[in-house]
């Protein structure tokens, strides 16, 4: 299993990633610590979480690539993430 990637803004959609095998991103959530991250590997559970301004982690075929995403919305969905910027 595999995780797709999609990034939606308000004037559409902004990326559409397959065949990820890892995403970490960061969290903003009062009840954490500032800055903490959050790993998604395929089978996670469903998740929702408001995230922060970072340089989020792809992973596919073992290789990582950092991608610059914005604060919003994350959910966790099956093997589905989808970040809403806001």
């Amino acid at each position: 299993m595999k995780l797709t990637f999609d990034i939606v803004t308000s004037t559409g959609s902004r990326l559409h990633e397959e065949a990820l095998e890892r995403i970490v991103i960061r969290r903003r959530e009062a009840e954490f610590d500032p800055g903490s991250e959050v790993a998604i590997l395929p089978l996670h559970g469903p998740l929702l979480m408001q995230t922060q301004a970072c340089a989020a982690r792809l992973t596919r075929d073992g290789l990582t690539q950092e991608l610059a995403v914005g604060a919003g919305v994350l959910e966790v969905f099956r093997d589905c993430v989808t970040l809403v910027e806001t």
